[in-house]
């Protein structure tokens, strides 16, 4: 760990840790800038890549020669005055395969701290795996489940069960490396995949446990499984942009099975989706993948866009606990967090409002999964009051969308933009998010969301003036009617205009009659 001087540190309270985590890959150096804020919530100041390759340099005895060693040193040197300027009190460096598994390593770690004044960590494969697995089980809400990691010159394989991580493996093989030795850069011919295929099965199958959990989902890190997600996406048109949590079947990581191989490097440039950086190693990365994904019997992929340097950013900013419970009631509470504390409270107050008439409306099937839906939007549906009041209906639903909450699936980021936005008296068929986003959407999405945004907006008029004038709320309907019991500490005149101008869209939607009851708290 390294320490760099503070630079115009914020005062207590606003930033809790602000760190660079500098990633000393196989194919790639990577420094991303986290800072966390008193809430818990964090974001990226600032990231940095450096292509490497440093697995290719290893000679065949092993060895890494010294000029490869030493041109990673102008690198860190300014990827550490980056980490200065942003003001971070701490940097984390971390080597991984490449030079783990170089026979000099102890010389290389050596030469790097002396040079670049860092204390370089050499990251062993099983904690590779593990902060892998906690950058993965913090930002998707998945409880069990395979995480495959495919990095340069390795590959670590992860089993997790109720969000503990149960085994790890780290192989030495990875896209660059494989390239090496069974690829080039023309195409690939099926003897060459059936070698590296034969070559992966064997070691794979010297651990019985990676093949006798059948069904979970793969979750896949590094640069292979998100060029192939975006490619995926570009073949399909898919609206949302986002790679994290996306998922793919069997089948679409199969078409490019069949596809990219017998591509030379000229054509696999024109592949939508796929970086030119990644252009040679792909298929490896690709054949290492799908070949351990048959071997688990795995049922369908998921991306995942963090994984080890968030994992080694959340055990600095939590060393007792760096695994949250539940992402989605992390995130949440940290979004509250940093709002004004009346604007805390109005959104606690329209939450438990809605939670209590969505209750009281008695529905069946997917009852807790609305509730989920609803609980979101309910505390979400202010956040455009970041960019500014002003129609801010149109910058939460910017906002949900481009930069959504973790612990949701894409249909759930879209869903809560809309219901919130219907809150705010959006109305569906003016909703850019519903258009934009349709191909994501099923046939009944359009009703789910009218009917759960005109419960959100009849709780969001019982805390019009956001002063809780309504103290208490009861609901009970009875066939086609819906009484409403208010306790109110006062007149709550803007609850009673509001409510009245709600109730028109909630009796529509919702096929009843409201029926209402004020008391006073006094």
């Amino acid at each position: 760990m390294t320490t760099v001087p503070e630079i115009n540190r914020p005062e207590a309270g606003q930033v809790s840790l602000r760190a660079g985590i500098i990633d000393i890959g196989s194919n790639s150096i990577r420094l991303v800038v986290y800072e966390s804020e008193s809430g818990g919530s964090y974001r990226v100041l600032t990231e940095s890549r450096e292509a490497a390759r440093l697995s290719a340099l290893v000679t065949p005895e092993g060895i890494m020669p010294s000029p490869a060693i030493h041109s990673v040193v102008p690198v860190l040197r300014q990827f550490t005055e980056i980490c200065e300027a942003y003001g971070a009190t701490r940097i984390r460096a971390v080597a991984t395969a490449a030079i783990r598994n170089a026979s000099n390593s102890d010389q290389i770690i050596e030469i790097l701290n002396r040079e670049t004044g860092l204390d370089i960590e050499l990251l062993p494969g099983e904690m590779e795996g593990h902060y892998g697995f906690i950058g993965v089980v913090n930002k998707i809400d998945i409880a069990t489940g395979f995480i495959v990691d495919i990095g340069g010159g390795s590959t670590e394989v992860t089993l997790f069960r109720e969000r503990q991580r149960v085994s790890s493996f780290s192989f030495p093989f990875g896209a660059v490396n494989m390239n090496v030795r069974f690829g080039g850069s023309g195409p690939w011919t099926e003897e060459r995949m059936g070698e590296l295929e034969h070559f992966i099965l064997e070691e794979a199958q010297k651990h019985p446990w990676m093949s006798e959990h059948p069904g979970l989902d793969l979750v896949g890190l590094g640069g292979t499984i998100r060029g192939l997600g975006k490619m995926d996406q570009r073949r399909r048109n898919y609206s949302l942009p986002h790679t994290h949590n996306y998922v793919m079947q069997d089948e679409d990581v199969d078409y490019f099975y069949h596809s990219l191989p017998g591509m030379d490097n000229n054509h696999r440039k024109r592949v939508p989706g796929l970086s030119k950086n990644r252009i040679d190693i792909i298929v490896p990365g690709m054949i290492i993948l799908r070949t351990l994904f048959r071997h688990m019997k795995a049922s369908r992929y998921v991306v995942s866009a963090t994984g080890l340097r968030e994992g080694l950013f959340f055990e600095l900013l939590h060393p007792e606990q760096a695994v949250h419970e539940n992402v989605l009631e992390f995130e949440l509470r940290a979004l509250l967090s940093n709002m004004p504390r009346p604007r805390q409270l109005h959104l606690r107050q329209t939450e438990r409002f809605a939670r209590i008439l969505y209750e009281a409306l008695g529905e069946g099937g997917e009852n807790e999964w609305n509730r989920k839906l609803l609980r979101v939007a309910a505390w979400t549906y202010q956040t455009g009051t970041e960019i500014g009041y002003i129609d801010y209906e149109e910058h939460t639903q910017y906002l949900l969308t481009k930069r959504p909450l973790a612990g949701l699936t894409h249909r759930e980021i879209i869903l809560t933009a809309l219901i919130a936005a219907l809150a705010a008296k959006v109305k569906w068929r003016k909703s850019v998010t519903a258009q934009t986003y349709k191909d994501i959407l099923l046939p009944k999405d359009d009703e789910r969301t009218r009917r759960l945004g005109a419960v959100l907006q009849l709780a969001t008029a019982l805390d019009a003036s956001e002063t809780q004038a309504v103290t208490e709320l009861t609901a009970k309907r009875s066939g086609d009617r819906f009484e409403l019991t208010l306790t109110c500490r006062n007149e709550a005149f803007m609850e009673i205009r509001d409510l009245k101008a709600a109730a028109r869209d909630f009796e529509k939607e919702w096929n009843v009659k409201i029926g209402l009851k004020i008391k006073s708290a006094g």
